[in-house]
């Protein structure tokens, strides 16, 4: 079984600072670390985890043409500072936009933190051009940091760093503890369960994946993504080691357990590994 050592936070922090901005002038790209003027400074979002966009699907009509009737919609992000300075950046704002459309300016200020907090989905939607009946599961409203320099160069941040996205899903309940007798050992079997938790509306961090470690303690932790019943893999900590092709899909089963097919291929000395198990919801 092949192992890799985890990287470790300082990799991760050094990693997650080369980052780039892009400029609206496509031929104006600076990496930010190693030429911080260009961008004048480094942000981070945080969004409370009860931002999300939830409804349901119109019955009977498969989900990518179904009308959604929302249920919840509401959003708390902070754009903050976390290194350079403002000095020379006239203004900050968050603008948004559905699916990949019309930009509208959600909040701005000169100044840092800059906090938006709405809580309906007629607002939340004011100026993307789209309305309610327009939405459907899975579609993104994209929430952006945008700067304006004082010398009117304007830039996008074009990662996580500066950026929030809202995706249209269902109600989501999945979090809590689960039984798997296909964990590996104290990863979660007997007294010490799969633990899994919500990141974010729809999306969960599962606490180890069944079968295969690292190596003894050494669980493999791994995402998912919950929409309206189907579930999908959506990274941890295999693409966090450099691994690649690794997958698999699921479904949340009526008596609130969940069933899921991890797969990796080439999982080592040219092996590929897959395997379907159940979570059972530990009472």
């Amino acid at each position: 079984m092949k192992k890799m050592k985890k990287n470790n936070l300082a990799k991760f922090m050094i990693f997650a600072l080369i980052v780039s901005i892009f400029s609206c002038d496509a031929d104006d790209q600076a990496e930010v670390l190693n030429d911080r003027d260009t961008a004048g400074a480094l942000v981070v979002v945080n969004a409370t985890t009860n931002s999300s966009i939830l409804g349901n699907p119109e019955p009977g009509v498969d989900l990518a043409d179904a009308e959604v009737s929302i249920t919840n919609a509401y959003l708390n992000m902070t754009v903050k500072l976390t290194s350079g300075s403002l000095a020379d950046i006239a203004n900050v704002q968050i603008v948004k936009s559905y699916n990949g459309g019309q930009e509208s300016v959600a909040a701005e200020s000169t100044t840092l933190p800059l906090s938006l907090v709405i809580d309906n989905i007629d607002d939340l939607l004011a100026g993307t051009g789209v309305t309610e009946s327009d939405l459907r599961i899975g579609g993104v409203l994209a929430l952006r940091t945008k700067i304006t320099q004082t010398d009117g160069n304007v830039y996008y941040y074009n990662n996580s760093m500066g950026n929030y996205n809202l995706i249209v899903n269902c109600s989501s309940d999945l979090a809590g503890n689960y039984s798997n007798p296909n964990m590996p050992f104290v990863c979660g079997v007997g007294t010490d369960p799969v633990v899994v938790t919500q990141e974010s509306p729809g999306r969960y961090l599962v606490s180890s994946m069944p079968t295969y470690s690292f190596g003894a303690g050494n669980c493999i932790s791994w995402y998912m993504i919950d929409t309206c019943g189907t579930l999908t893999y959506d990274g941890g900590d295999l693409e966090d080691n450099n691994y690649s092709g690794a997958g698999g899909t699921g479904i949340v089963n009526a008596d609130g357990s969940f069933t899921f097919t991890n797969f990796l291929i080439d999982a080592g000395s040219g092996l590929n590994y897959s395997i379907e198990t159940t979570y059972t919801p530990v009472p």
